[in-house]
């Protein structure tokens, strides 16, 4: 079982090779998500017939360089769930069971650190710049009085 924490932006996951030159025979992959309370949506692929997507378009299947990804888009925290893909070739079938959890964009509670580093150097410039104004206050208002004006005390 491979568990993994996504947001919004597209995954790809390798689900079968053809590395060993063993052909793909089929591969089954069923997802139920949150949304689908329970119900499976399948994305097959069949030697010599192709890919037929079952799911929506957010859920695909694609190849590149004799590899199947498992390529998701646009997903949502309903799309949270149970992936699992059956890969069978000459030799056998792989199974790959995902648990997918999909974290809402917009939840994020924490400040990235730029704005964070911004916004104290705002405080610490605006606080220097008020105790600066204090000090100049307090020494204009007490200025030494000239050595002549003094009383003669000898």
């Amino acid at each position: 079982i491979l568990v993994k924490t996504i947001g919004s932006e597209p995954d790809v996951t390798p689900i079968c090779t053809n590395a060993t030159l063993t052909i793909i025979t089929l591969i089954v992959c069923k997802i139920s998500t949150e949304r689908s309370r329970g119900a499976e949506c399948r994305l097959l692929y069949q030697h010599g017939q192709g890919f037929v997507h079952e799911c929506d378009s957010r859920f695909t299947l694609k190849t590149k360089n004799q590899t199947v990804f498992l390529h998701l888009t646009s997903l949502t925290p309903e799309d949270s769930g149970n992936y699992t893909c059956e890969c069978s070739h000459l030799d056998g079938t792989d199974i790959l069971h995902l648990n997918i959890t999909v974290e809402d964009a917009g939840s994020s509670t924490q400040m990235p650190i730029p704005s964070a580093l911004i916004g104290v150097t705002i405080v610490i410039i605006i606080t220097g710049v008020i105790l600066w104004f204090i000090y100049i206050g307090i020494h204009h208002g007490r200025q030494p009085e000239p050595l002549s004006s003094r009383p003669n005390m000898v």
